[in-house]
């Protein structure tokens, strides 16, 4: 069970099958500001559209469209047979924005179709392969908010770095790291606040944990837990969308990436937020 906390009440969990090649390994979703269309990005760089279907509260269903590759050229990776993408961030004019963990890199789609890389900074540079740039989010000024899988060391808090047109990268804040979490989706909310998804493996299978926190200058921010899971309570949450339902609370969607593997499942899960 979720901890009981007052903050985040469980809703529904979607057990979402296609059977086509390439379906599978989602890394984030956006959608829509009510909930019901979405985006959703898989690390081996497709993107596929659908909407979600509720009744009172609860996923009844999901309609999809074909996937589609993602075009952007091989100048903008360092191996091009590799495309580990992982966050996703729209802004209100339609630019797409790519995190790319193997590279560290963040990839943007412009309005023309042209695809570009934001530039580079030396503390995203320096982050170990596989374990960089997770989580991506953007604010409705279109400032982008990025944090790594990893830190400096077990104890040491989560940089959030921070890119704006007008001075590029910087690392206003840090967020605590504990309990064996890792950052692996972000989402800024219709509140302003930075969610964040964290992800635990035991050994006995993954556990999730959401946090929220005020967007601030601000070293080690512990933040405030709206819910932490069991083991195996839900499969491996890693993308994350924040909005808001009819009633006026907020709720939290997540997809699972199930690492193309048997055992897993693509599972799409939402809890509501008390007002």
């Amino acid at each position: 069970m979720a901890e009981e906390n007052g903050v985040a009440r469980f809703l529904s969990s979607y057990h979402w099958t296609k059977e086509r090649d390439g379906f599978g390994g989602y890394s984030a979703i956006s959608l829509t500001p009510d909930g019901a269309g979405f985006v959703i990005l898989s690390d081996r760089a497709h993107l596929i559209e659908g909407s979600i279907f509720r009744h009172e509260g609860r996923i009844i269903g999901v309609r999809s469209s074909d996937m589609s590759q993602l075009d952007m050229p091989d100048a903008l990776f360092l191996d091009p047979s590799v495309r580990d993408t992982e966050g996703l961030a729209q802004d209100a004019q339609g630019r797409l924005y790519i995190s790319v963990e193997g590279t560290n890199r963040v990839l943007y789609r412009d309005l023309d179709g042209s695809w570009s890389a934001l530039p580079d900074h030396p503390d995203i540079q320096s982050l170990p392969n596989n374990r960089g740039l997770e989580a991506l989010t953007i604010a409705k000024d279109g400032t982008l908010y990025a944090l790594p899988e990893v830190s400096k060391d077990l104890n040491a808090p989560f940089p959030v770095f921070r890119f704006r047109q007008e001075n590029g990268w910087d690392l206003p804040m840090s967020i605590t790291r504990s309990e064996g979490f890792l950052p692996v989706g972000a989402d800024i909310g219709p509140d302003g606040l930075l969610y964040v998804l964290e992800r635990g493996f035991s050994g006995f299978g993954f556990s999730s944990r959401v946090r929220r926190f005020e967007l601030s200058d601000i070293d080690g921010l512990a933040g405030e837990t709206l819910f932490t899971t069991e083991p195996r309570q839900h499969d491996n949450l890693e993308g994350i969308a924040v909005w808001i339902a009819p009633d006026g609370s907020l709720r939290l969607t997540m997809i699972s990436d199930d690492n193309f593997f048997f055992l897993q499942k693509t599972e799409i899960v939402e809890y509501a937020i008390a007002k």
